[in-house]
């Protein structure tokens, strides 16, 4: 049968062994508090005391260690934080805390103090050989801040260390990756040189730091790289592609033409590379060849319903002057397609006078859109009223085309729109039966005809040319689309019509009389997009311009300014020599710490950051904590965070002096005092009291003028505030009964 105990009296009887200093005893007492209730921290925390001040150490971190569990297993974590806090401070070799303090701070969400933790944790785990166990920890890290490209190169670098190439290559490439995305391609060269001093012939890493090279203007140092990476994969379009590239900045257009016929010989379906080929070969005149290369990305442009680049490609030819009528029929046909109906019977027009057919008229644009793009140029709608292009050849050669490039089922899909068109075609049907489809029994007598066929098309051909040389240069130019001519369609001209401007223009200066000159320029703006030379708009801006430049800054409020230059420098005091000795481990040598940070040091991310992520209420609870604790460097830290937070503020003022007060630096605190006493929209009970710890601040400093007028400021606000009347009497202060003021006596 257990015996009740009287915890109370127990307690009372170690206070009295306490003040007598009998430790031995008192701890004694302690021990039966604790053993017949395990659960009270209290005295827990009170034995762990006892220990410590008889030299027990090993006792006191049993202690303290069984109370900061029991508070984190009850919730209660910002109280546990503390606790093994103040373990760390008797035994700071103890790591298995670090990796529980680390845990903590996430669970609470202080990120940055989670990462401090581990960071220590690491360097211990390096300083031991225990890769592994460093390598689960900078995991544990990335994960908690992705964006910290410091801690992720570690971990790329550790994977390294410990052989596992993969995943030191998958690292690396996401970490360049992102850093790509931020625009910091000199750090992504700075990566990809600490891999390749490890792994000099990684592809990847060749290639990584080819781009980079490339994207900073070191050429020489980019085409070195490349050529490096393609000695071990000579068929990796990627840096085939950025070889392409490197060619075209040093002008060295051959050799880039040469690499865009590899890349397409690799992957004939590169549309960047056929693209870029046709440019070259457009340049230099070949445009035989420009076309045959340019034609599979326009029919594919076309049928994904990408129009621009379909257009994009048709107008370097027609910009150089080739009016070739398969060019200009698709140019036409993805114009209707987008929509564009002007522009496409401007070139249908010119392609009339290019073949002297009379020009043909599509069906509507929503029509059209509903069909596939290449049987609506053939067999437009499928309307029985339209007859078929006449010409058979544009069909053969556009086949041809496909056949060249390995596209079969597209050649057979012209083919086979063809032969509908010309059922008794025997090149048709000798080119289907070429490429291996069935046919009806014409297709025997094809074969005798071929010679016959073939001048047929050849005569045809020239006569086109003959044609193209006779279109007059000015006739074509008098239709060519308006992007060409630079001309404003009448399509373009309705879209704003001139009775809408005198409505827009009264909107304009409604927005004038409101001072929203930006705003009346927007609409100005837009008007002389479709009508450049509208007078009454250019003459509206004039005014705008005019307006604008009178409009002065709003003035700052002189108490604003004042505590504007007065305020708490957040930012300064994180980064100052002070918060330094609070965040880096006494005991840690320089050596021990992030060695790869040096690297990417403009990657830490400041505390003002990281706040951004954070709750300042639990910093301000946790610096209440470390407070109570006698954790006094680590409460003035946590209040200096939390003051970011304007709700706090003024209260976070207040402790950091209080603290600096207890750590026995009264002059700091004076400075802290006076800092908070400018903050603006105070009310006076803040006033008064904030006044009356400046006071005190003074007369610890032996600055007795300084504290008599602090207190009188208290007493101003709130004369019955604590005991201010009997400090201010203390210093030598009175009241002037006479004058109805306090006066120097």
């Amino acid at each position: 049968m257990a015996v009740s105990i009287d915890k109370g009296k127990l307690i009372d009887q170690a206070q009295k062994y306490i003040q007598k200093g009998q430790f031995d005893k008192a701890i004694s007492e302690y021990q039966k508090v604790v053993e017949a209730d395990s659960k009270d921290i209290r005295s827990r925390l009170k034995l762990g005391e006892l220990y410590l001040k008889v030299g027990n150490n090993a006792s006191a971190v049993n202690e303290y260690s069984a109370a900061a569990e029991s508070y984190a297993s009850d919730g209660f974590i910002l109280q546990a934080i503390a606790v093994f806090k103040q373990l760390l401070k008797i035994d700071p070799s103890i790591s298995d805390i670090y990796v529980k303090l680390a845990k903590l701070y996430k669970k609470q969400g202080l990120i940055a103090d989670a990462l401090a933790q581990y960071r220590i944790v690491i360097a211990n785990y390096e300083k031991q050989g225990k890769t592994v166990e460093a390598t689960g920890a900078l995991k544990d890290m990335a994960s908690m801040d992705p964006e910290n490209f410091s801690i992720r190169a570690k971990l790329a670098d550790l994977y390294l260390k410990g052989g596992d190439d993969k995943k030191a290559l998958e690292e690396f490439s996401q970490i360049a990756s992102d850093l790509k995305k931020k625009g910091r391609m000199d750090d992504v060269i700075i990566l990809y040189e600490k891999l390749l001093s490890a792994k000099p012939a990684s592809r990847e890493a060749l290639r990584g730091i080819g781009e980079a090279y490339l994207e900073t203007g070191k050429i020489k140092k980019a085409l070195d790289s490349l050529k490096a990476a393609l000695k071990s994969d000579p068929n990796d379009t990627t840096a085939l592609s950025l070889l392409s590239r490197v060619y075209l900045e040093l002008d060295d257009e051959q050799n880039a033409k040469l690499t865009y016929k590899n890349i397409l010989r690799i992957d004939p379906s590169s549309d960047d590379a056929r693209k870029g080929l046709t440019k070259l070969l457009i340049k230099e005149g070949n445009f035989g060849e420009g076309m045959e290369t340019a034609l599979p990305f326009v029919d594919k442009a076309l049928e994904g319903k990408n129009f621009d680049a379909a257009l994009g490609i048709l107008l370097e030819f027609y910009r150089n002057d080739v009016r070739d009528p398969r060019l200009l029929d698709k140019m036409a046909n993805a114009y209707r397609l987008k929509g564009e109906r002007e522009k496409e019977l401007a070139i249908r027009e010119e392609l009339s006078q290019l073949t002297g057919e009379a020009p043909k008229v599509e069906e509507t644009t929503e029509e059209a859109q509903k069909e596939p793009p290449m049987e609506e140029h053939y067999v437009p709608g499928g309307k029985e009223t339209e007859e078929p292009v006449k010409d058979v050849y544009k069909y053969l050669t556009e086949a041809e085309v496909y056949v060249k490039y390995g596209l079969a089922d597209k050649a057979i899909e012209i083919l086979n729109i063809a032969l509908n068109a010309f059922p008794e075609d025997k090149e048709v049907r000798k080119k289907l039966a070429s490429l291996g489809v069935a046919l009806p029994e014409e297709a025997e007598e094809v074969l005798p005809e071929i010679e016959e066929i073939s001048m047929e098309v050849e005569a045809k051909e020239e006569v086109a040319l003959q044609e193209i040389e006779e279109v007059p240069e000015l006739e074509i130019a008098k239709e060519a689309p308006a992007e060409i001519t630079g001309k404003k369609l009448p399509e373009e001209e309705e879209k704003y019509p001139l009775s809408k401007i005198k409505e827009d223009m009264e909107e304009a200066d409604f927005y004038i009389q409101q001072g929203l000159y930006e705003d009346a320029r927007n609409i100005c703006n837009r008007i002389l997009e479709f009508h450049p030379e509208n007078e009454e708009t250019l003459s509206k801006l004039r005014v705008i311009d005019e307006a604008a430049k009178t409009i002065l800054p709003a003035p700052v409020p002189p108490s604003a300014e004042s505590a504007v230059e007065s305020f708490f420098d957040l930012a300064a005091e994180l980064d100052s020599e002070e918060f330094e000795t609070l965040t880096t481990p006494s005991g840690m040598r320089e050596a021990e710490k992030f060695g790869f940070e040096d690297i990417f040091s403009e990657f830490k991310k400041g505390v003002d950051t990281q706040l951004e992520k954070e709750d300042t209420e639990t910093h301000y609870n946790l610096g209440i904590a470390y407070k109570e604790m006698g954790l006094i460097d680590d409460a003035i830290r946590e209040f200096k965070i939390a003051s970011a937070d304007h709700k706090i503020e003024f209260d976070c003022y207040n402790l950091i002096g209080i603290c600096y007060v207890e750590k026995g630096v009264p002059l700091k605190a004076v400075e802290i005092f006076k800092k908070g006493l400018q903050l603006p929209g105070i009310g006076d009970d803040e006033y008064a009291s904030m006044n009356y710890e400046l006071g005190t601040a003074y007369e610890l400093s032996g600055m007795t003028a300084e504290a008599l007028s602090a207190y009188m400021e208290t007493s101003k606000k709130n004369s019955g505030f604590r005991d201010v009347q009997s400090k201010i009497s203390q210093l030598g202060g009175g009241r002037d009964t006479k004058r109805g003021r306090v006066s120097y006596v």
